[in-house]
């Protein structure tokens, strides 16, 4: 009789451990995963990662969409996913985040029931807070957090009740983005390297004799040193029919300057590799040499420009300058018309 009772306990045993495992198997777990990826043919490549979600009928959980990305939430199989995968390699996506995580579904259920016992605790604990309670706004407070914890408590029962649903597949959130080209605002300051060449032509508003000619053709190097961007120049200004007769003309201007160029939050922050506008400003030295004259000065200038083109390893762009000398204004201030190519080194 002993014998018995012990098999059959050994027998019990074996059958509850059994569901427990079961619990923890593949037929009760679902993977979570994320997959951040960027493209240089964004326009090209979204219709097609659209058209597989539809060939595929993919649930769509959620889904966002604007100029510069589209992010989704789907539930698929393991085998689209992997197929999906394949698809973002061969449409030359570059993966810049992926990650892959089994969830167990009996865990994540009891961890659900167990904020919604502690919640329910909550209630019921204010609930007779509200009895003895004559303050109306303390009682108002009390309603409000009950109100809270209701809806707490609904969205628990809903999350569990999609568990199941997700049972042996892959709960995937994706963002598919357009190649980068500046930092977003929650980054630092990202230093580059990118050195380049400026040809700039320089008109005096008033020019003058003895003093300033009509226009100078300008020849910088230009150091563009983050993305921001902030870069510095450094060349000379030339200036074009100087009179033989007048000695004291500035024929040549070194120029030495720093500058930082910003984009407009509803014109794409400079998104586009085509056609961005900016606008800026520089601060710099000058010096004036003439055959008998010379004149040291400073001076600052607002910009307003356009990039032509830029993608992760060139940028050319063009832009229009005011440049404000603080000595002979009248005479030296005028604008700066500047085409600038940069590489990244």
């Amino acid at each position: 009789m002993k014998l018995k009772t012990f098999f059959l306990c050994i027998t019990t045993f074996a059958i509850l451990s059994s569901g427990v495992f079961a619990q923890n198997s593949a037929d009760s777990t679902y993977i979570d995963a994320s997959v951040e990826t960027y493209t240089p043919n964004f326009e090209k490549v979204s219709p097609k990662f659209e058209q597989f979600l539809e060939q595929n009928s993919l649930n769509i959980e959620r889904k966002t969409k604007n100029y510069y990305e589209i992010r989704y939430t789907l539930v698929m199989s393991k085998a689209q996913f992997a197929e999906l995968k394949n698809k973002l390699n061969e449409w030359n996506c570059q993966t810049i985040t992926l990650s892959e995580t089994t969830r167990y579904i009996p865990q994540e259920k009891n961890a659900k029931n167990t904020k919604i016992n502690d919640l329910q605790t909550k209630i019921n604990d204010r609930n007779e807070s509200l009895l003895s309670t004559e303050s109306e706004s303390r009682r108002e407070l009390l309603q409000d957090r009950i109100a809270e914890d209701k809806a707490k408590i609904r969205e628990c029962e809903n999350e569990i009740r999609e568990l199941d649903s997700k049972n042996g597949t892959v709960v995937l959130g994706i963002t598919l983005m357009r190649e980068p080209t500046t930092p977003s605002e929650t980054q630092k300051i990202k230093f580059v390297n990118m050195p380049g060449f400026e040809y700039s032509i320089f008109m005096p508003e008033n020019p003058k004799a003895g003093i300033s000619a009509e226009y100078y053709n300008g020849y910088m190097l230009k150091y563009l040193f983050t993305k921001g961007k902030s870069y510095v120049t450094v060349g000379a200004f030339k200036a074009v029919d100087v009179p033989q007769n007048d000695t004291l003309m500035y024929s040549d201007i070194f120029n030495f300057s720093f500058g930082q160029d910003f984009y407009s939050r509803h014109l794409g922050r400079g998104g586009r590799k085509f056609l961005n506008l900016y606008s800026g400003y520089n601060v710099g030295y000058l010096a004036y040499t003439g055959e008998k004259s010379s004149l040291k000065n400073v001076y600052v200038s607002p910009a307003i420009g356009i990039e032509i083109f830029k993608n992760n390893f060139m940028l050319f762009d063009t832009k229009m300058t005011y440049i404000l000398p603080f000595s002979e204004n009248l005479n030296l201030r005028g604008l700066q018309f500047a085409a600038a190519l940069n590489f990244v080194f």
